[in-house]
């Protein structure tokens, strides 16, 4: 019976791996329509997820052949070795009422490791490629189903309270903020280098600024920003060393066209209206003053996470040795007054306090090593580049955005781009 289920695996594995990804745009709009409307905590999107975790546990355990199979049994070994020794001081400190919440919080956070080294050994023992169109209609999906619903005024918004903006069908606006963002230099080497019709292209675009500024939030803009600026200076450079001088000039007023034009267009988008509410709530006149105020910095560029940080030491100074070891958990103060579930949603710190000094030397011993030889080697073409751009926006985002090395929905597409990046992207398509 093992023998045949194996065999189906092993002949399915890139439509089990494809379907999956597929998956995510609906699973994303099932668990807002579960939690918004029905108002349940367990969803059929965390389910699937969670079956995907286990196939992957699977495959490293009874398929995999690659000569990272004992090295990644280890690894798989250590994370449930500590989710263990976790379990068991949440239950001495905290009791049965917290253990449901704390562990499952604890297996979203080492989603990512776990699936990571599983996609990066199916791809390199099945020789997988994924055509990167199949990259971008996901992408697209994901457009689509923020525009529709913002057109038709049926959408979630964005914020809870006070500012504007829309999420679409989705739940969250960090969380699909983050994966726009992330798969976006990945769009830009689709649109700057694949063959096909500029109408499909300038589509692409079009939904693309439109759904970055009805968003409302910071990160997208941000890195769409980000990437326009590096794109700009790689073709700069390069045209200086190709000695195409005329090109220079031409992408020099294309860039000034844009800042131009983005200084027009940006004061009508969501994104710059909830940027003067923030302002007119905090009440300071000049932008400077943000850079010179630490209240300021935290409440305009981090959105009070350094206050959270401040307040998540505090309760890990009163914590009990092991908890500092193991971790404090996700539930603070627990059984006290001040009992708090909020995260500070700077993706290290929340690893580091909530799975402790243990749990973040095992996530890192993982993940760590991966995102090191990410960044090994020259940038030899474009496609270098925007894999690596990506890679940065994952890890800086992660302090300034949060919920992407720790959040499902997310982690599964930066799984994604560290295995595209080496040995699942399929460079020719039409």
């Amino acid at each position: 019976m093992k023998k045949k289920i194996d065999n189906i695996i092993e002949k399915n594995i890139k439509l089990i791996i494809v379907s999956f990804l597929f998956l995510q745009p609906t699973l994303d709009i099932i668990a807002a329509v579960s939690i918004n409307l029905i108002h349940t905590e367990i969803t059929i999107s965390s389910i699937i997820r969670l079956l995907f975790l286990f196939f992957s546990i699977y495959y490293v355990f009874f398929l995999d052949s690659t000569e990272h199979k004992k090295r990644n049994e280890i690894f798989i070994g250590l994370i449930f070795g500590y989710i263990l020794l976790f379990a068991g001081i949440i239950l001495y400190y905290k009791g049965i009422g917290a253990f449901t919440y704390e562990i499952r919080n604890t297996l979203n956070t080492f989603y990512l490791p776990i699936i990571l080294i599983a996609f990066i050994d199916m791809f390199k023992q099945y020789k997988i490629k994924i055509d990167f169109k199949k990259i971008i209609v996901l992408y697209l999906i994901y457009l689509v189903f923020v525009t529709i619903p913002n057109l038709t005024h049926t959408g979630f918004n964005s914020y809870a309270h006070s500012k504007t903006g829309s999420v679409g069908w989705f739940l969250s606006a960090n969380a699909v903020g983050n994966i726009l963002s992330i798969l976006l230099p990945l769009v830009i080497l689709y649109i700057i280098e694949f063959k096909t019709k500029k109408i499909y292209k300038g589509i692409i675009a079009i939904l693309i600024l439109y759904v970055f500024a009805s968003m409302g939030t910071k990160v997208p803009i941000l890195s769409l920003g980000i990437c326009v600026l590096v794109n700009f200076i790689y073709y700069f450079i390069y045209c200086i060393k190709e000695k195409k001088y005329l090109y220079n000039v031409i992408i020099s007023i294309l860039m000034i066209v844009m800042i131009i034009a983005s200084i027009i267009v940006i004061p009508k988008t969501s994104f710059y209206k909830n940027i003067q509410i923030h302002k007119e709530f905090l009440g300071f006149d000049s932008y400077l003053e943000v850079f010179t105020n630490y209240e300021l910095l935290d409440h305009f560029v981090f959105s009070q996470r350094l206050t959270f940080l401040g307040n998540t030491h505090k309760s890990w100074e009163k914590a009990e040795p092991l908890e500092k070891i193991l971790g404090i958990g996700y539930i603070e103060n627990y059984s006290t007054d001040n009992a708090s579930m909020k995260t500070i949603e700077i993706d290290y710190f929340d690893l580091l306090y909530r799975n402790g000094i243990v749990g973040f030397i095992i996530y890192f011993i993982i993940v760590g090593p991966i995102i090191i030889n990410s960044f090994k080697g020259k940038i030899k073409s474009i496609k270098d580049l925007e894999f690596k751009t990506s890679i940065i926006l994952i890890l800086l985002l992660a302090i300034f955005s949060g919920h992407v090395l720790i959040t499902p929905a997310v982690s599964i597409f930066v799984a994604l781009i560290f295995t595209l990046k080496e040995y699942g992207f399929k460079e020719k398509t039409t």
